[in-house]
């Protein structure tokens, strides 16, 4: 803020110290010390704010292009579904001609219906299965069921029993904590 060099910082210090004497001098700093701290920062502050006000307008502007340009896409989007939707609109309308006027419908269709000018009329043709069907689940269920009839296999649907007991709680081991 101030250029002063040590000299001249040494040179007002003796002569304050002559002054102001010994007893009132450190009061006197620290005073003086106090002021020059609340001076910078009033002049930090008024930095920031010149800095936020700069910003501030900055981003006003930047806001102001990002509308313009959204107002650009909205108007082109608009258009280009007006424009989308005159095309739908002269399709339907082209498409229900004929079902608003049966004469000029039947007056528009071809009264040939053949495969790409060949003559031949297009037939459904019902083809014959190349492979016998296998049996379906069901069947296979119960040829399953014959068989362990058969085999005297036993049900094993009900509980099953275990060939040992579980372990007893006795013989686990303790984790001791």
């Amino acid at each position: 803020m101030f250029d002063f060099s040590f000299g001249e910082l040494a040179l007002i210090g003796t002569v304050a110290l002559v002054v102001l004497g010994p007893e009132r001098l450190p009061r006197v700093a620290r005073t003086v010390g106090e002021w020059a701290g609340k001076a910078q920062r009033y002049v930090a502050q008024v930095k920031s704010d010149i800095n936020r006000e700069v910003e501030f307008a900055d981003l006003k502007k930047l806001q102001d292009e990002a509308r313009e340009v959204a107002r650009s896409i909205e108007t082109s989007v608009q258009g280009n579904m007006a424009s989308f939707q005159a095309g739908i609109d002269s399709t339907v309308k082209s498409l229900n001609t004929g079902f608003d006027d049966p004469a000029a419908a039947n007056a528009s269709t071809p009264a040939d219906h053949s495969w790409e000018g060949t003559g031949q009329t297009w037939t459904n043709h019902r083809f014959e299965r190349r492979f016998k069907p296998g049996p379906t689940v069901y069947e296979l269920a119960q040829e399953i069921e014959r068989l362990k009839r058969q085999l005297a296999v036993p049900d094993t649907s009900g509980p099953l029993r275990h060939k040992r007991a579980p372990r007893a709680r006795i013989n686990r081991v303790r984790i001791r904590r």
